[in-house]
């Protein structure tokens, strides 16, 4: 019985070892924003555009358009300007990190038409909750905030192993009393 939980215990070390000297990964981008510093610029008027992604980590690049003029660039979030141009009131944007690429667009009013941003969040869907999908949630599409997202799976394989060698453990303390 001893030797079997020296085989647990020095299987449970050895799978520590490896995993500790694991690199950590940057978790891929799920959703982005563009937020504009006036939704109303006039025609020539200089108006400055940010555009996040979610979730908010470093080496993130993005590509920020608007009216055939585009800019680019990287980190955890990106900040250009662009000249207002009358009759054109989309501005569009990407994130992209670990392989994985997400728009988002937002309009602007240029011409002093309705952009259908009643909630002034930036994102042009009205909803309030700035992750562009339009459903109200802001729940990122069902990945789970700073968890790994699509490395859910990994998430509750860990959780199931924790549980597993505490029940081995909890059995081999009945067992000795």
């Amino acid at each position: 019985m001893k030797t079997l939980r020296l085989a647990i215990a020095t299987s449970l070390a050895a799978a520590f070892v490896v995993f500790a000297q694991t690199p950590a990964e940057a978790y891929p981008v799920s959703s982005c924003s563009i937020g504009v510093s006036d939704t109303t610029p006039s025609d020539g008027e200089d108006f400055t555009v940010t555009v996040t992604a979610t979730p908010s980590e470093g080496g993130t690049d993005f590509t920020a358009e608007y009216d055939g003029q585009s800019d680019s660039g990287s980190g955890t979030s990106f900040t250009t300007e662009f000249e207002a141009v009358a009759g054109q009131d989309l501005v569009t944007a990407t994130a992209t990190r670990e392989q994985q690429t997400v728009s988002c667009s937002t309009t602007i009013d240029v011409d002093g038409d309705d952009d259908g941003d009643e909630d002034g969040d930036g994102d042009g869907d009205g909803d309030g909750d700035e992750d562009g999908d339009g459903d109200g949630d802001g729940d990122n599409g069902g990945l789970l905030p700073n968890s790994g997202g699509e490395r859910l799976a990994w998430l509750i394989i860990g959780a199931m192993l924790v549980l597993v060698g505490g029940g081995v453990y909890m059995a081999s303390r009945q067992r000795d009393a």
